[in-house]
């Protein structure tokens, strides 16, 4: 039986009997050598440090019995046995999951490589093939201009096995289509030479045939993306914004969200939405900044938009076709922040038990966010300059010297001048990384994008949510409009979405909204509690020569002294009634050396 009798035949849904009788191959890479395991149908492998374990490997990384792997119904499934360092299929942690052919699983710091697969999943390429199978095909579409379409599926119960719906995709596919893993229980389909129109015909198909809430994402190469790793990154963000009532969704009908803002710039899944002719002036500057590879430092409250605008540096630039990495520095121990910027070999540390790679690494050829980078440690701050001005890194525990070639964005709430003028942050490293500085300002400066924000989160409320929520009322509208919005951008987003949850009829109307935000009349800047008010200027009123921004350190210092000693120390409570982030009071009480006496 030739190639082609056997396509025919699978096509049909029979199997010639040599392909009937799968067979798998299991390669373990430890440090001792290379271990071969052979899998027939419905034979189990248990891999573990030590018996009872079917596969004994001496490695400490791995538990006694790690992982099973079993070939099942056509089907390679791996299954973490509650181990101590975990199970991943191509780099992600997994329980259980279905892995083809080209997959690697990592065991500790033991990898098993997965090899032979016949049956079922015959021709699904595992998803590090997949990717340069795309790549393939997208320097093919570009070289010949023609068109390429990406279908990303995947079910909502993530209970429901694969091998009950891919058969359906290989019934459907043409003989040019490549098919490969995306995820655990997700398939990506590349269809050569196919327009949008094909892709979502093909989409519904398998969604009316398959059912169990079958959810896809489309997008086209050159529009959504001029890379394989671009388009399946706009795929998902579409599949995302899928639901019950659109269960195929195309990434260019996120565009289309922007018609009942009056044309203004709008995009969902993460895009800016820009209407404020301060906002306008500043996207300008980001395309021409998105040119250059010169750091950027951006500034604003929190909660502004600072990620969206270090997002659309990298998504507009000549770098977007490479990775973008984020550390959020107030996030991460002040002892693990250089392993997570720079990586660490195996040892380096307790727990370190196999190498990883930092996200210096990892961006190289793309960008890197370092958010909050006003909350660095002093001695995170002198590795980061010496990497900054060498262009190398050294991961912890080795001396070896890493070239990475990586664009520096970062961002910040605080005022990173006047830290320095403390000693709390090198002057070198703020000149490093601010070449240019964008401020983003906050919600209250441009406060004819509130309705439209608010419009746009309620429209995702309905997606996501299932709100019946239809519209807001010109009420609500004012109440909003007046309000302060301390959390800017992303306490709009919560209010929304928390009055489109509770509201009684099908619009939103003021008594949505919580307590805070009705009560209109009190001034914003003061704490939200009675028995915390501002003390005066200075104990005795005179500040006659003292400058205006010691004056206001000196007031901001002396209301959180009040409101810690009121409050009995309770930095929670604190927080709460001086209505700012607990994050925002820790890093003044340490700013301004506050202890209680």
């Amino acid at each position: 039986m030739d190639i082609d009798d056997v396509n025919q035949t699978i096509q049909m849904g029979r199997l010639p009997e040599a392909l009937s009788r799968p067979r798998v191959s299991l390669l373990v890479y430890h440090l001792g050598g290379v271990e071969a395991v052979t899998l027939g149908p419905d034979q189990t492998v248990v891999i573990g440090r030590a018996p009872p374990s079917d596969l004994p490997v001496p490695d400490p990384s791995l538990s006694r019995e790690h992982a099973r792997f079993i070939l099942k119904e056509d089907a390679v499934e791996v299954e973490d046995l509650g181990s101590t360092n975990g199970t991943r299929v191509n780099g992600k942690p997994v329980k259980l999951a279905v892995v083809a052919e080209g997959d690697e699983v990592g065991l500790g710091a033991v990898t098993v490589s997965i090899h032979e697969v016949q049956g079922g999943l015959r021709g699904v390429e595992g998803q590090e093939r997949f990717l340069v199978r795309l790549q393939d095909e997208v320097a093919r579409a570009k070289f010949y201009s023609r068109q390429l379409s990406v279908l990303l599926l995947r079910p909502v119960d993530e209970q429901t096995r694969l091998l009950g719906w891919c058969p359906a995709v290989l019934r459907h596919l043409r003989p040019v289509d490549r098919l490969g893993l995306a995820g655990a229980e997700t398939l990506a389909v590349a269809m050569p030479e196919a327009s949008r129109g094909e892709a979502i015909k093909l989409a519904g198909a398998l969604v009316d045939e398959v059912g169990a809430d079958l959810r896809a994402g489309i997008v086209q190469y050159p529009e959504d993306g001029k890379s394989a790793s671009k388009l399946m990154r706009v795929a998902h963000r579409a599949q995302e914004q899928t639901s019950a009532a659109t269960p195929v969704r195309d990434a260019a009908t996120l565009r289309d969200l922007q018609s009942w803002v009056d044309g203004d710039m709008v995009a969902a899944a993460g895009q800016p939405l820009v209407r404020a002719r301060a906002m306008r002036e500043l996207y300008d500057t980001v395309d021409r900044l998105a040119r250059s590879t010169i750091p950027v430092l951006i500034i604003g409250d929190t909660g502004a938009g600072k990620e969206l605008v270090a997002r659309a540096l990298h998504d507009r630039g000549k770098r977007s076709d490479g990775p973008m990495r984020s550390v959020n520095c107030a996030a991460i121990p002040d002892q693990l922040i250089e392993s997570v910027m720079f990586g660490h070999e195996r040892g380096a540390f307790t727990g370190a038990t196999q190498m990883a790679r930092g996200v210096f690494e990892e961006a190289s050829g793309g960008t890197v966010l370092l958010d909050e980078v006003g909350e660095l440690s002093p001695p995170a701050q002198a590795a980061l300059l010496r990497a900054l001005e060498t262009k190398r890194i050294s991961r912890v525990g080795s001396a070896k010297e890493i070239d990475v070639d990586v664009r520096i964005v970062a961002a910040t709430h605080c005022d990173l001048e006047a830290m320095c003028d403390r000693g709390d942050f090198r002057w070198d490293l703020l000149f490093r990384l601010n070449t240019m500085v964008i401020k983003v300002p906050p919600l209250r400066e441009r406060a004819d994008e509130i309705e439209p924000l608010a419009r746009l989160f309620l429209a995702r409320a309905r997606e996501e949510q299932g709100a019946e929520v239809e519209s807001i009322s010109e009420e609500a509208l004012e109440v909003l409009r007046a309000y302060h919005w301390p959390g800017n951008v992303r306490e709009l987003r919560n209010e929304i979405e928390r009055a489109a949850v509770i509201a009684r009829g099908t619009s939103i109307e003021p008594g949505d909204f919580s307590e805070r935000v009705r009560s209109q009349h009190r001034a914003p800047d003061l704490p939200a509690r009675s028995d915390v008010s501002p003390v005066p200027p200075s104990a005795d009123g005179d500040e006659e020569g003292v400058d205006f921004k010691t004056r206001v350190e000196n007031f901001e210092r002396r209301l959180i002294l009040e409101a810690l000693e009121r409050t009995g120390w309770k930095k929670t409570v604190a927080a709460e009634a001086l209505r700012i982030p607990i994050r925002t009071l820790t890093h003044k009480i340490r700013t301004y050396r506050l202890r209680e006496e």
